[in-house]
């Protein structure tokens, strides 16, 4: 199992993927899960290795993905005696299966390395694409009719501003530093994708230019007021590199510290649609897993310990213990989940 895991790990990680990994710290028997068990479970709700079956696999899966979103490792305790204790890394749940034992459980996110995106060949470009490769960044330089070796330390590097290429950008940062140079469609593009973060290095009143321009190209509102222009944290830089550390100085903060949101919507609307608000990873959560309306934890729909039909809705069941209290009074649950 260890080494199916390593190489899973592996896999996602090359694959750029954030996800996280749950391990049974603690364990008072009867319970299916055994100290030193571990998985790993991706944005999308998927568990790959073991844990514990019944509601500890529902509630292991539901407090990973908040783990990935804030980047916040968490430890979870799931008891017969619960309890209401909360902090941010720490949650008591109540052991609803019927074999009564309790576990511990300790979940740390892994997010993949981030990328940078450098729009433009200008001198702060040169200078951002290799502190980013310093600092780790994958980074990619794009720029029209540029050479290549003015970013020799870049890992990927094109001729054309164009985004098509990028598959997932859910760890991203795109600097446009055109400096003049098609500054307006090179926003648009940047905007166009789904990167969380997208700066814009200019001048405030240039800035407030752009985002006219943005509006009258049909671009969201959500999205504009997302853009990043004047870039960079006010270090009173004066010179390239200085301008760049303090690009790259809140990117670092960004990604460390504030990048726990949900995906930006786009939209070439005024307004974004409700479906472009759903990420994949959320489409795929919501088409895979049923929340159980008794302990408020995800079950995967395929694999569920029950179903039972009510009022022409199939409802799923983590385990016995579940089941049973909803069958004693089922208006109360679904109720509450309406």
């Amino acid at each position: 199992m260890f080494n199916e895991l390593a190489l899973k790990i592996e896999e996602h990680l090359a694959k750029g993927s954030n996800f996280a990994i749950a391990q049974v710290i603690d364990r008072i028997a009867p319970s299916s899960g055994k100290v030193g068990d571990k998985a790993i479970i991706l944005d999308t709700g998927e568990l790959i290795g073991w844990i514990g079956g019944g509601c500890v696999r529902g509630i292991v899966i539901k407090e990973a993905i908040t783990v990935i979103k804030t980047k916040r490792y968490r430890r979870i305790r799931i008891s017969p005696e619960g309890g209401t204790r909360e902090t941010p890394t720490y949650k008591e749940y109540v052991m609803s299966c019927q074999s009564r034992g309790t576990l511990e459980v300790l979940i740390e996110p892994v997010i993949a390395q981030p990328e940078l995106i450098v729009v433009g060949k200008s001198n702060i470009a040169r200078k951002l694409s290799t502190l980013g490769t310093a600092a780790d960044f994958r980074v990619s330089v794009l720029a029209n009719n540029m050479d290549p070796q003015m970013f020799p330390t870049a890992h990927h590097v094109s001729e054309k501003v164009e985004f098509e290429g990028f598959k997932n950008l859910s760890n991203t940062c795109i600097i446009v530093t055109t400096q003049g140079e098609n500054d307006e469609l090179s926003v648009k593009k940047a905007l166009q994708t789904t990167a969380k973060y997208v700066g814009f290095v200019a001048s405030a009143k240039k800035a407030e230019d752009i985002k006219v321009y943005l509006n009258k190209e049909g671009i969201s509102k959500s999205r504009i007021d997302a853009l990043r222009s004047p870039v960079g944290l006010d270090i009173n830089a004066k010179l390239a590199g200085e301008v760049a550390i303090s690009i790259l100085a809140e990117v670092v903060n960004y990604f460390r510290n504030g990048n726990t949101e949900e995906s930006v919507p786009i939209s070439e609307s005024k307004e974004p649609t409700a479906k472009a608000e759903i990420s994949a990873a959320d489409l795929k959560f919501a088409e895979e897993f049923y929340i159980n309306p008794v302990c408020n934890v995800p079950v995967s729909k395929s694999n569920p310990k029950h179903i039972v039909e009510f009022e022409g809705e199939q409802v799923y069941f983590c385990c016995d213990g579940c089941k049973v209290s909803f069958e004693k009074n089922p208006h109360q649950y679904m109720n509450k989940t309406s």
